[in-house]
C-alpha cells in the first residue's frame, strides 16, 4: 500500500507509545527498532504494516548496516534510549560506565547517517542534573554531540498532564532540527491550575485551556475488579462517561489487559486501611508486612513508594515501569491493572500489550544470571512508554514549525 505522509522512524521503540502518537498525528512510522522480544510482539500485533526489527541498536554501527534496513529518508527520528543510568528513581550513586548512559551515541549515529530534518530524544527529568565523572553536565554532552553533526538543539521539559494525559509525568525531550529554527515547546492544551474550578474551559491570559484530566476521568468506566479477578479479554460493562473515555475506547468491543494482581487476603486487608494519598507506610502496625519465613512476625519494614492509594479527582502520579506495586486503585482494594495504567498513559483500548502480565524483578534475574527470562512484561511496557497523546502534541508541533512535506511511502 502506498501512502502520502511525513515519515518518522522509532528507535528504542518499547511498546510503541512514541510512534503511536506520531501516527495519530498523521505520520507514517514504517520502521521500529527494539531489543525486547515481548515489546516487539506488542509492536507487531498493533502495527502489522510496520517493519519491526528485534535487535540491539549497537549492531547497526555503520552507514551501510543502517541503510540496509532503512530504505527511505525519514523526516524525523524519535526514540528514548534506556534511562536507568540517568534515573533519579534509583540509587544516588550511578555507575559512570553504565552502557545505558552512552546509548544516546548510537541514537546520534543514526541521525548522522540518515540526516533527518529533525529528531526527538526522550529521557527522565533527572538527566538535567546528571554529571559525568569529570563534573560535566550530561545534558551538555548530549547537546554538543548533536550540534556537532549539524543540528540546532533545544531542551524541552514537558509535563504530560498539560497535554491531555491524566498523569503528572515530567520528561525531558532533546529536540534538534537541521533548519536552525527555534521552535519552542508545543502549546499546552490543559492546565493543572484549573482542577478546582468548576468550568470545563476558562480563559487564561487569552489562551483557552482545559482543566487537566483526572484519574477517574480516565478509568471510571472500566469494569470493577477484586484481587485475582479479570481476564486478558473481556466485554465492557459501562458506556463511556466523558470525551476522554469515548476517545480512548475508540469503538473497541473487547477490553484487553484488565486483570487484577493476585493479592493475598492479608494484603487486601492492608489496602482497606489506606486512604487517598496514603501508602503502606501509613497503616497501623498490625496490618504491616510480615517477615518471610518469620512464623508470622512483622517485618517492621515500610516502603513509602509502594501501594499508594491514588486520588481519583487529580491526575495520577507518574506511571513507572514497576507500577504494579506502586499504586492502589482509588476505590477498589487492589493495585492498578495494566489496562488502567494504559488509560493513564493515553493508549487507546484497542492497543493490546503482549507478553506476561508481570515478571520477576530484573535485578534478581541479573543477580542469578537468568538472562533468558529477562523480558519487558505488560506493566513494564506500559510504564516505560512515552504517552501517545504527548507524542502527538510534539508531532503536530514539529509538523507545523518545520513545514514537513508528505512523502510517498510503500508499506507492507
Amino acid at each position: 500500500m502506498k501512502t502520502l505522509q511525513p515519515v518518522a522512524i522509532d528507535l528504542f521503540a518499547g511498546a510503541g507509545g512514541f510512534g503511536l502518537g506520531f501516527k495519530i498525528a498523521g505520520f507514517s512510522v514504517p520502521l521500529s527498532i527494539e531489543i525486547d522480544a515481548w515489546a516487539c510482539d506488542t509492536l507487531r500485533y498493533n502495527h502489522p504494516e510496520m517493519t519491526v526489527i528485534q535487535n540491539d541498536i549497537r549492531d547497526f554501527n555503520n552507514i551501510n548496516s543502517v541503510k540496509e534496513i532503512c530504505l527511505f529518508h525519514p523526516d524525523i527520528i524519535i526514540g528514548g534510549p534506556p534511562c536507568q543510568g540517568f534515573s533519579i528513581a534509583g540509587p544516588a550513586q550511578k555507575d559512570p560506565n553504565d552502557p545505558r548512559n552512552t546509548l544516546f551515541t548510537n541514537f546520534a549515529q543514526w541521525i548522522s547517517f540518515l540526516e533527518p530534518k529533525a529528531f526527538v530524544m526522550e529521557n527522565v527529568k533527572g538527566l538535567l542534573s546528571r554529571k559525568n565523572v569529570d563534573g560535566i553536565k550530561v545534558i551538555d554532552i548530549i547537546k554538543k554531540t548533536f550540534e556537532d553533526i549539524g543540528y540546532f538543539v533545544e531542551i524541552w521539559l514537558l509535563n504530560s498532564a498539560e497535554y491531555g494525559v491524566p498523569q503528572i509525568r515530567e520528561r525531558v525531550f532533546i529536540v534538534g532540527n537541521r533548519l536552525g529554527k527555534k521552535m519552542g515547546i508545543p502549546p499546552k492544551t490543559h492546565s493543572l491550575d484549573l482542577l478546582n474550578i468548576n468550568s470545563w474551559q476558562l480563559s487564561l491570559e487569552g489562551i483557552h485551556l482545559n482543566s487537566a484530566i483526572s484519574l477517574w476521568d480516565a478509568i471510571s468506566d472500566l469494569p470493577p475488579l477484586n484481587a485475582r479477578e479479570g481476564k486478558e479479554e473481556q466485554p465492557y460493562i459501562l458506556e463511556s462517561q466523558n470525551p476522554y473515555q469515548k476517545w480512548i475506547k475508540n469503538s473497541s468491543n473487547i477490553l484487553y489487559n484488565h486483570v487484577a494482581m493476585e493479592h493475598s487476603d492479608r494484603l487486601v486487608e492492608r489496602f482497606q486501611q489506606i486512604k487517598w494519598g496514603e501508602s503502606s507506610s501509613d497503616v497501623a502496625k498490625e496490618y504491616g508486612a510480615k517477615r518471610r519465613n518469620g512464623n508470622g512476625e512483622l517485618s517492621g519494614k515500610t516502603y513509602d513508594q509502594n501501594n499508594r492509594r491514588l486520588n481519583p479527582y487529580k491526575p495520577a502520579h507518574t506511571i513507572a515501569a514497576s507500577f504494579y506495586a506502586n499504586f492502589i486503585h482509588p476505590f477498589q482494594h487492589r493495585n492498578l491493572t495494566a489496562r488502567e495504567g494504559a488509560r493513564v498513559q493515553s493508549f487507546p483500548d484497542n492497543y493490546r500489550f503482549l507478553g506476561k502480565k508481570t515478571v520477576v524483578s530484573h535485578k534478581l534475574l541479573q543477580r542469578e544470571n537468568r538472562f533468558n527470562e529477562k523480558f519487558l512484561c505488560q506493566y513494564n511496557q506500559v510504564g516505560n512508554a512515552v504517552p501517545p497523546l504527548l507524542a502527538k502534541a510534539i508531532a503536530v508541533h514539529l509538523q507545523e514549525k518545520l513545514e514537513l512535506c508528505p512523502q510517498l511511502i510503500e508499506t507492507h
